[in-house]
C-alpha cells in the first residue's frame, strides 16, 4: 500500500518555488535550465527520474529533450515517441496532469511503461508544460519509492512549471531565430561558394567541405540520373578527405539503395546501421568498409525535374535528427542548381572538344579524299555486294568486310554509312595497321591530360568522334591482343574510359571493320580473340578482287581517266583499244588501287587526247607489251555507251528498282537517265 510522501515543509517548498522563478529566467539554454530545475525541485520533492518532454510540431512527435535518472544505465535523451503512444499527447490535448500511481499494474501506453519499468519506477506523473499561447509538452517525474506524491506537492509542481514553460518557450524561440539566422548565413555562403564552380569534381569536393561545417560526416556520394539509359549512376564518392572515385559511373539500383529510393520517392530518406546492412550493391559495401552507422539521402531537384541524389554518411548513430535534415534539404536545393550548372557546362565543354576534333578529322579527310566514293561496276559480283549493303545498312549490326588490299573495302564501308539512318552523322575511319600499337588505344578511346609522357592535353578518341555515326576500322586483324577486350566492351556495352581517365563515356557508334587476313585461322592459333571475332563477324561481306570482275575494268578505266583528266587539267577523250584489251587481260594483284594508280600515271604521261599506257609502264606493271598497230580507238563515250547498253540488256530495259540497270551500275537512277540522254540512248519505253 502506497502512502503519501512527506518531503520537507510547505515553507521550504514555497522558498524553492521562489528560487525556481528567480533562476529559470536567467538560464541561456534548455539544458542549463533543466539542470537548475533538477536541483531546485529536489529540495521539496523526491524523484529518481525527471524528464523534459517537448512536442515537435513539424513531425508531430514527442521528444525526450532532457533527462535526469539515478539509474546509470537507463533511458537516454533524444528518444522520440509518436504523439499517440505516450501520455504526453493526452496531457497536451487535455492540459491536465496525468498521474500513474502504480506503474507495475498500469496497462495504458505500453511503449512508455516498458521504459519506466526498466528503471523500476513505482509511481509517475506527467505535468503540463504550457504558456498562454503555446502548449510545449510536459515534465515527467517519478520515484522508485513505495509512496505517492501528495496533492500539495503536485500543485506546487504545476505552479513551478508556469514560469519554467515561459522560460523554455523563450529559449526555444531564441534558438529557432538563431538557427534561422545561421541557416540563412550558411545558405548564402553555400550559394557564393558553389554558384561560380563549373568543374564537377571541384564542385563535389566543395560540397563536402561545406557540409562538414554543418554536419560531421565520413562519407559523401553524388549520383546523377542519365535519362538516355534510365539509370542512376554514381559520379562522386569520397571519405573525409576528397579522393578520386573508386567506382566511376557505377549504376545504382532504384529500389535497393538509399540513393535510388530517395530518387524514386523524391523525398529525404534516412537509414540506420541495420537498414544499411540490408541494402544491396556498392553503397552497402562502401558503408560497411567505412563503418557508417547512419546515412541520409536526398534527391537533387531543379525546375526541370530530378537530376540525381546526394548521400551523406556518418559513423555516429542518429547523426541526422530533424533539425539537421531540415537544413540539409534546403542545402540540397542550392546544390541541385550548382550540380545542374556544372554538368551543363561540362557537356558544353565536351561538345566543343568533340566538334573541334571532328572538324580537324574532317579537314584531314577532305585533303585525302579519293577520286571516287562510288562503287562502280555492273558485274554479278558487284551486284551481290550492293545487295548485301542494301540489306544490312538500315540495321545497326556490326559488319566485317573481307577483301584483298586495294579491292575497295573502304568504299563498301562508306556505302553502308550513307545508306544507313546514321548517314547524316560522321563517318570516321582508322587504319589499325598504320598506328603504332602503343598509340592505338589513345587513337580509339582518347586520353586525359597527363595520362602518359607527352599527353599535354585531353584528346577525344575516334569512338567519341563517331558518336551517332559510323566508325570504320580497317586492318582490324592488327589490333593487339591486350587491347581487344576493351574493344569488345565497347561493342557490347557501348561504353569505355579514356586512357588515364576514370569516367565512363557512352558512345553510340556503329562499328564496321575490314581485313585482308583470315581471322578465323588467327582465332584458332590464339592470335585473335574468339569472342571479339564472333562479335565483329555478325554480317560478313566479301569484296571480290578485280580479277574476278573483268567486265568492270573498261568502265573503271574510263571513270578514272575522266576523273584524273579533270583534276590534272588534261583533255583526254578516248582510250586506245589495245590498252583496254591489255587492262582486261592483266590479273591485277593490287586490285582497283593498282588500276587507279596506273591510270593516274598514264594521264600524266599521255601527250595527246588518247590515253595510252607507255611500254615501260606496261612492263613495270607486268603487262605483256603489244607492238603499236593501227587499231581503232575506243572513246570514253564508246566504252560508257557499251557498258550502259549491256546493263540495260541484263536488266531487260528496267532503269530503276533493286534489279534495274542503275543498281547494276552502282549509280542513282537520275544519274543514269542523265548519262543516257547525253549519249543519245533512248529511254526504255520511249
Amino acid at each position: 500500500m502506497f502512502v503519501s510522501q512527506a518531503y520537507g515543509s510547505v515553507l521550504e517548498g514555497e522558498r524553492a518555488l521562489l528560487d525556481v522563478i528567480a533562476s529559470v529566467t536567467s538560464q541561456p539554454t534548455v539544458h542549463d535550465l533543466f539542470r537548475d530545475l533538477t536541483d531546485k525541485l529536489s529540495r521539496f520533492v523526491h524523484f529518481d527520474r525527471l524528464g523534459l518532454l517537448l512536442h515537435d510540431e513539424a513531425c508531430n512527435e514527442i521528444v525526450l529533450a532532457e533527462l535526469f535518472s539515478t539509474l546509470p544505465h537507463g533511458a537516454h535523451s533524444g528518444i522520440r515517441f509518436r504523439f499517440d503512444e505516450t501520455p504526453v499527447g493526452e496531457v497536451i490535448r487535455d492540459q491536465k496532469l496525468f498521474h500513474i500511481p502504480d506503474v507495475p499494474s498500469e496497462s495504458r501506453y505500453p511503449v512508455v511503461l516498458e521504459l519506466l519499468r526498466q528503471e523500476r519506477l513505482r509511481t509517475f506523473c506527467y505535468v503540463p508544460l504550457s504558456t498562454p499561447s503555446h502548449r510545449l509538452g510536459a515534465l515527467g517525474i517519478g520515484t522508485r519509492a513505495e509512496v505517492q506524491y501528495s496533492d500539495a506537492q503536485l500543485a506546487l509542481l504545476e505552479r513551478a512549471l508556469r514560469p519554467v514553460a515561459i522560460a523554455v518557450d523563450n529559449i526555444v524561440n531564441r534558438e529557432r531565430l538563431e538557427r534561422s539566422h545561421d541557416r540563412l548565413k550558411l545558405l548564402l555562403e553555400v550559394n557564393n561558394a558553389l554558384v561560380t564552380e563549373h568543374d564537377p569534381q571541384a564542385l563535389f569536393e566543395g560540397i563536402s567541405r561545406l557540409l562538414q561545417r554543418f554536419v560531421s560526416h565520413e562519407f559523401i556520394a553524388v549520383a546523377i540520373w542519365v535519362p538516355e539509359e534510365s539509370k542512376l549512376r554514381l559520379r562522386y564518392a569520397a571519405t573525409r578527405e576528397p579522393a578520386p572515385l573508386r567506382h566511376p559511373d557505377h549504376p545504382l539500383g532504384l529500389e535497393d539503395t538509399p540513393s535510388g529510393r530517395a530518387f524514386v520517392t523524391g523525398s529525404l530518406q534516412c537509414y540506420d546501421h541495420e537498414q544499411l546492412a540490408r541494402m544491396a550493391g556498392i553503397i552497402r559495401d562502401m558503408a560497411a568498409e567505412l563503418r557508417i552507422r547512419s546515412m541520409c539521402s536526398m534527391p537533387l531537384k531543379t525546375a526541370r525535374g530530378k537530376i540525381g541524389t546526394i548521400s551523406i554518411g556518418s559513423r555516429q548513430d542518429g547523426a541526422f535528427p530533424p533539425e539537421k535534415t531540415g537544413i540539409l534539404q534546403a542545402l540540397a536545393g542550392q546544390v541541385s542548381i550548382a550540380v545542374e550548372n556544372a554538368l551543363s557546362f561540362a557537356r558544353v565543354e565536351e561538345l566543343n572538344r568533340r566538334l573541334s576534333e571532328t572538324k580537324l578529322y574532317l579537314e584531314e579527310e577532305l585533303q585525302a579524299v579519293a577520286p571516287s566514293d562510288e562503287i562502280l561496276g555492273s558485274s554479278a559480283a558487284v551486284r551481290k555486294v550492293l545487295q548485301q549493303i542494301k540489306t544490312v545498312a538500315p540495321t545497326d549490326a556490326t559488319v566485317l568486310i573481307y577483301g584483298e588490299t586495294g579491292s575497295g573495302k573502304e568504299l563498301v564501308a562508306r556505302a553502308l554509312h550513307q545508306q544507313s539512318p546514321r548517314g547524316r552523322g560522321t563517318f570516321v575511319k582508322l587504319n589499325c595497321a598504320a598506328i603504332p600499337s602503343g598509340l592505338l588505344e589513345s587513337e580509339l578511346f582518347g586520353h586525359e591530360k597527363g595520362a602518359f609522357t607527352g599527353a599535354i592535353a585531353q584528346k577525344i578518341g575516334r569512338f567519341e568522334i563517331a558518336h551517332q555515326g559510323t566508325l570504320f576500322l580497317d586492318e582490324i586483324g592488327e589490333i593487339p591482343l591486350e587491347l581487344q577486350p576493351k574493344l569488345l566492351r565497347v561493342l557490347q556495352e557501348k561504353e569505355f574510359e579514356r586512357l588515364g581517365g576514370t569516367r565512363t563515356i557512352r558512345s553510340d557508334a556503329r562499328l564496321v571493320s575490314a581485313t585482308n587476313r583470315d581471322l578465323k585461322t588467327m582465332v584458332e592459333t590464339n592470335r585473335f580473340r574468339g569472342d571479339l571475332f564472333y562479335r565483329l563477324n555478325v554480317f560478313p561481306i566479301a569484296v571480290p578482287p578485280l580479277r574476278e570482275r573483268k567486265e568492270d575494268i573498261p568502265y573503271l578505266a574510263m571513270h578514272f581517266t575522266q576523273e584524273y583528266s579533270r583534276r590534272l587539267g588534261r583533255k583526254i577523250r578516248s582510250i586506245a583499244a589495245e590498252t583496254i584489251e591489255q587492262l582486261v587481260r592483266y590479273p591485277w594483284p593490287g586490285n582497283i588501287r593498282e588500276l587507279q594508280n596506273l591510270i593516274e600515271r598514264s594521264v600524266i604521261l599521255t601527250a595527246g587526247d588518247t590515253l595510252r599506257i607507255p611500254a615501260q609502264e606496261l612492263q613495270a606493271e607486268g603487262l605483256a607489251a603489244v607492238a603499236p598497230a593501227p587499231t581503232p580507238l575506243a572513246t570514253m563515250q564508246d566504252v560508257e555507251r557499251e557498258t550502259i547498253v549491256r546493263a540495260l540488256r541484263e536488266a531487260k530495259g528496267v532503269v530503276g528498282g533493286p534489279n534495274g540497270a542503275a543498281a547494276r551500275l552502282g549509280m542513282k537512277r537520275t544519274t543514269l537517265l542523265y548519262r543516257m540522254e547525253k549519249l543519245g540512248l533512248a529511254k526504255p519505253g520511249a
